[in-house]
């Protein structure tokens, strides 16, 4: 609780912490401290129809995430994981504070919205709102970098994902981030030796599904 290692932090523009942040009123907590129990977060968005929080983490050998952050939820880093150590055992936690098989759900701790084993390395991701792909409407695309691809994740009419389709297979570049421009389009950012921004565009008759 006294160290920012494994939290997501909510602060005003000032630097401050918002008066009404889950652990404001218990001292043993930084006041900044919004959820703990994340692993290793690389991306963060807010839904642009829900306006909830969106986090994508990497784990240990397997157990990549993408978690709903919810104010003071506990996300189990490292008491529970989906993934494993790298000796090939469960997922013993850092600096050697985590059980020694760590299990993939515990009372009071959150579940993630998906993740992935083997992992994908995610970099950044995006929910894609926009017109020039209608078929993608509402999905979710987050970039992987060891796997040099695009994820496409598709939800059913509840929101749960029900589906992954790997894209730019082709690449052979590590995706660190994606993003939709105000065009519609969506861009990439790729972590490589000769890294570039690159624009996805609907081809001309040839619907995307």
């Amino acid at each position: 609780p006294s160290s920012h290692a494994g939290k997501i932090l909510r602060l005003n523009d000032d630097g401050t912490a918002p008066s009404d942040n889950p652990f404001v009123d218990r001292p043993e907590y930084l006041p900044e401290i919004y959820a703990v129990g994340v692993r290793d977060p690389l991306g963060l968005i807010i839904h642009p129809e829900t306006g909830e929080l969106w986090e994508v983490e990497h784990g240990p050998q397997g157990g990549d995430e993408v978690n709903i952050v919810r104010a003071g939820l506990n996300y189990g880093w490292p008491v529970i994981s989906y993934g494993q150590a790298y000796t090939g055992e469960k997922t013993q936690g850092t600096g050697g504070t985590g059980p020694e098989r760590a299990e993939p759900c515990a009372p009071g701790m959150g579940q993630p919205f998906l993740f992935w084993s083997p992992v994908i390395s995610p970099g950044g991701m995006a929910l894609y709102t926009g017109d020039k792909f209608p078929a993608w409407k509402g999905d979710l695309f987050v970039g992987g970098m060891s796997t040099t691809q695009l994820q496409r994740v598709v939800p059913n009419e509840r929101g749960l994902p029900i589906r992954r389709l790997p894209l730019l297979t082709e690449l052979n570049q590590r995706i660190r981030d994606v993003k939709q421009g105000p065009d519609g389009l969506l861009y990439l950012t790729t972590d490589h030796e000769a890294g570039a921004v690159l624009r996805i565009e609907p081809v001309a008759d040839t619907p995307a599904n």
